[in-house]
């Protein structure tokens, strides 16, 4: 896992003014950025709202049926086909040798203000990813190289990575299909330690140490040697390194694809990275858990589809990305590849460090915040509820580091990285001593493969569910019990209005019965019904203190690009199960 700086520099490495001890402190760590209790906001709430009718105020109404939906029928949850992703921008010209971005602690505060620094050879930038990777050099943070002497420079605004190019799955991650099951007890622990073995067994992975190109070869005899046994037709199912110009040409990437059955030329990436790094000594880069760990869990999954003839309707694409500790260039080259050929990724879930936990038992899977959408963590969540027992994290925690993740999210594709507690992290990576020793929970490396198959059975559409699914749909149902008041920008007082809230924007608060818990809301079409073509939006819950009806209330800032879409609110209970769902337009008077 790369991680990253963000102090003002003027030049290429500086080491910062961190001391050692706040560093060891606080590397790797999270902050809690989740709502506050909103309880500064119960004005909020039209005086004469109870909250069990919708509100009409003087400036919006709410109906229940969008224009195009004839009901709020199961009919009309079928998902889409497929949805088409924004092109990406040219590459940049720089001048300079190389641009980087950076993170950093400052004291003990973490700062998510971002520095564009000047690198002016690979010299320097090695120094830099060294320093962003050891505690004793003031680092405990990362880089991302944006540009450079034979890269390409291609991001969106993040903004709109946030919403843009959301394509639901093919089927709803709350209907628990039959097939994926019995795949689960078949990913053990056995397989993926042997891949970390094979990986730790290279000394080192470093992206130019001599193991460099070595680390892809042998992961990719890894990557075949998954489905050797399988009965994938030969020409359905492919691996091949995939060479990289500039600093990363010397460790290529490693990618598998499974094509799919039907003509959706849609894209599930499940990432990992395949090298390591240790800038005390170079030469000794185990890197068991980060990253052999991830490359252990993406080959497990492989071999269990193979083993069982999977098939699915959409393209998968496992892929092992070189020199992502450098700075994320061998995903970031790829994804920009991608997004510059308007190819159609609708999820990217990456893996990186899955084999740790600071007690040696815990198997909770915590979803990182940054650099995700909310739709795919949404998705985690309801596919681990269904199929695993739950057990997962999504506290809004932001950490120094990132991932490959991020060059797929600032091209505008959706993803989710599934991690291990970023609060009490392995602090032996990135030293001698991230061996397989130290990586002391393979079974949540074993639930991370048990996700990521439920995941590509429902992203992907596993083949043969279909009626299994349109049975089980048939009777699924949602208590339509969530009513709306819906609030303009100017009709709020300044001291308690919502961050977030634009002026052309809208304010909508919910009412809810006692046992939702949570409330989400996304635009929806007229041809898609509740099936989210937005990123989804998380409501803060209002304490109230006086409360005579006895609901709770939300409330979600919509943006000016969904107030006029129709939308779906979805509510969740205290199992974390979707209890409430409800589909709304809004009429402006």
């Amino acid at each position: 896992m790369t991680q990253k700086f963000s102090q003002t520099l003027r030049i290429a490495v500086v080491a910062t003014a961190v001391s050692a001890a706040a560093i060891a402190a606080n590397c790797g760590k999270s902050r809690n950025s989740g709502p506050s209790s909103g309880s500064s906001v119960d004005s909020l709430i039209p005086s004469d709202w109870d909250g069990t009718t919708d509100w009409s105020g003087s400036r919006w109404a709410v109906t229940s049926l969008p224009a195009g939906l004839s009901s709020d029928s199961n009919a009309d949850l079928m998902p889409p086909k497929k949805f088409s992703a924004p092109p990406c921008g040219k590459a940049s010209d720089e001048n300079v040798p190389y641009l980087v971005r950076r993170k950093s602690f400052q004291g003990t505060s973490l700062h998510t203000s971002e520095t564009i620094l000047r690198v002016e050879s690979i010299d320097e930038l090695e120094a830099l990813a060294g320093k962003s990777h050891s505690e004793q050099h003031g680092g405990c943070a990362g880089i991302e190289v944006i540009s450079g002497p034979g890269l390409t420079s291609c991001e969106l605004n993040l903004t709109q990575a946030t919403s843009a190019n959301i394509t639901p799955p093919v089927y709803d991650e709350t209907i628990k299909l039959s097939a994926p099951e019995p795949l689960f007890p078949q990913a053990t622990a056995a397989h993926i330690i042997a891949t970390m073995t094979t990986l730790q067994g290279l000394s080192s992975r470093y992206y130019s140490g001599t193991s460099g190109p070595a680390a892809s070869t042998q992961v990719e005899a890894i990557f075949r040697a998954a489905y050797a046994g399988s009965s994938w037709p030969s020409g359905n199912v492919s691996t091949t390194q995939v060479s990289h110009t500039g600093i990363a040409s010397t460790q290529p990437s490693v990618v598998s694809a499974l094509s799919g059955t039907t003509d959706d030329d849609t894209i599930i990436v499940i990432g990992s990275h395949l090298d390591s790094i240790n800038n005390s000594d170079q030469t000794n880069a185990p890197g068991a858990d980060d990253n052999a760990s991830g490359v252990g869990i993406l080959a497990e999954t492989m071999r269990v589809l193979a083993a069982n003839n999977i098939r699915f309707k959409r393209r998968i694409e496992w892929h092992a990305y070189g020199a992502e500790e450098i700075g994320l260039i061998g995903s970031g080259q790829i994804a920009n590849d991608y997004a510059t050929a308007g190819k159609k990724v609708s999820a990217m879930l990456q893996v990186d460090m899955a084999s740790y936990s600071s007690d040696g038992s815990s198997e909770t899977i915590h979803l990182f915040h940054d650099d995700t959408n909310a739709i795919l963590r949404r998705s985690a969540k309801d596919l681990l509820t269904t199929y695993l027992g739950g057990n997962f994290s999504d506290l809004g925690q932001h950490v120094t580091g990132t991932s490959d993740h991020r060059s797929w999210y600032r091209v505008g594709f959706p993803t989710v990285f599934p991690f291990e507690n970023p609060a009490a992290y392995n602090t032996k990576l990135h030293t001698a001593n991230d061996t397989l020793a130290n990586a002391n929970t393979p079974n949540l490396a074993v639930r991370v493969s048990r996700l990521i198959l439920a995941f590509l059975s429902h992203h992907a559409g596993i083949v043969g569910s279909d009626s299994d699914y349109a049975t089980k749909f048939a009777v699924a149902s949602r208590d339509p019990d969530l009513k709306m008041a819906v609030l303009a920008y100017d009709q709020i007082p300044a001291d308690v209005r919502p961050s977030g809230l634009t002026e052309t924007g809208a304010l909508a608060i919910f009412s809810a019965p006692q046992s939702v818990t949570s409330i989400e809301t996304c635009s929806v079409t007229a041809n898609a019904g509740t099936a989210c073509v937005s990123d989804r939006l998380i409501g803060t819950e209002i304490v109230r203190e006086n409360n005579p009806s006895g609901r709770k209330f939300f409330y979600i800032p919509f943006p000016a690009d969904t107030v006029s879409t129709p939308g779906r609110a979805f509510g969740y209970d205290t199992s974390n199960s979707p209890s409430h769902g409800r589909t709304v337009s809004l009429i402006k008077k």
